[in-house]
């Protein structure tokens, strides 16, 4: 990856809805190169996707929570299962494999307490392979952001 692939990446992060004539008049380049040089990126999964980012708040998800979770035991076919149980929960945003006191450490981001109740009693706590789960609520965003520097 060179500067120009960089400064593509950069742009892209700002604002992914850029066209290609647009990025190549920021970085002094063509558009047939920027398009080839993107098309590359994706290829070699650098950009793994193009996503709109969505202010929760607004959407109506005014509860985000950091969730620890232990699991009660410990094998491959554990964490496989586990890990597939969390990815069909459209509520968890992000999900961990931590070392320390605990196994995972899960982004949640629901409407309400509520919510996240019915979602940490009847579907974490409930699952065969959760011994514990401790919750953080947040007081609010410091920081968040999506974007990376490539070194």
């Amino acid at each position: 990856m060179d500067r120009i692939d960089r400064n593509i990446l950069e742009l892209l992060q700002k604002d992914s809805g850029l066209t290609h004539q647009q990025i190549a008049d920021k970085i002094g380049s063509s558009p047939t190169s920027v398009w080839r040089r993107i098309q590359n990126l994706e290829a070699k999964g650098v950009i793994r996707a193009r996503v709109a980012l969505l202010d929760r708040k607004i959407i109506g998800l005014d509860v985000c929570v950091i969730c620890n979770v232990k699991l009660s035991h410990h094998s491959d076919e554990t964490r496989l299962t586990f890990e597939s149980f969390v990815a069909s929960l459209p509520e968890i945003t992000e999900c961990y494999a931590v070392s320390g006191s605990h196994d995972y450490t899960l982004k949640v981001v629901v409407k309400d307490v509520e919510a996240y109740e019915r979602l940490l009693t009847r579907q974490l706590l409930n699952h065969p392979l959760v011994d514990s789960a401790a919750s953080s609520f947040t007081l609010r965003e410091v920081k968040y952001s999506t974007r990376l520097s490539p070194p």
